[in-house]
């Protein structure tokens, strides 16, 4: 029980740090429009929903059994978590992506316990990094491809998490 609350601790702070983005800020106009709040709707996050990544999708590609996620909309981030597959299981979407955007993830996820090593050729811009030893193991992989950010963070090996990755840009 120990280590089961150790790991989910340490996960939620690799998590949420893998999470961390610099916000874009709204454009200025000569007009004075009252400022607007981040959205949490749809529209705030270009049709990018859970839907992109079913668990039927995400648990071939990854080879584990999961079932339908529980989305989180947080400005321009939509979080999938899945249950099932023995560890913990997300995708995350970052939408309104860009090389600084991504280093500074990718520099915040090492904050968080984790060495991320580059993925070169892979798609845009990609990175990896492993939490946990022995039997507890957790991969993340994060790839960048053009606006969109993709993270995927599990008990599967790399090569799994660059399948799923690959299967979810092309259903974007």
């Amino acid at each position: 029980m120990v280590i089961k609350n150790a790991l989910a601790a340490v996960l939620g702070l690799a998590v949420l740090t893998a999470c961390t983005a610099t916000p874009e800020s709204a454009p200025t106009t000569g007009d004075s429009a009252p400022p607007t709040t981040t959205s949490t709707t749809q529209a705030a996050v270009a049709g990018i929903d859970c839907a992109k990544a079913p668990a039927d999708v995400v648990g071939a590609a990854l080879q584990l059994n999961l079932k339908h996620p529980r989305q989180e909309i947080d400005g321009k981030l939509v979080t999938c978590h899945y249950d099932g597959g023995g560890a913990m299981t997300s995708v995350r979407f970052a939408t309104g992506a860009d090389a600084a955007s991504f280093a500074k993830g990718k520099e915040g996820f090492g904050s968080g316990g984790q060495r991320a090593k580059d993925l070169p050729g892979f798609f845009d811009e990609a990175y990896t990094g492993s939490l946990g030893t022995g039997e507890v193991l957790v991969n993340t992989l994060a790839a960048r491809k053009g606006p969109l950010e993709v993270v995927v963070t599990s008990g599967a090996n790399f090569e799994q998490e660059k399948k799923l990755v690959t299967a979810l840009f092309e259903r974007v």
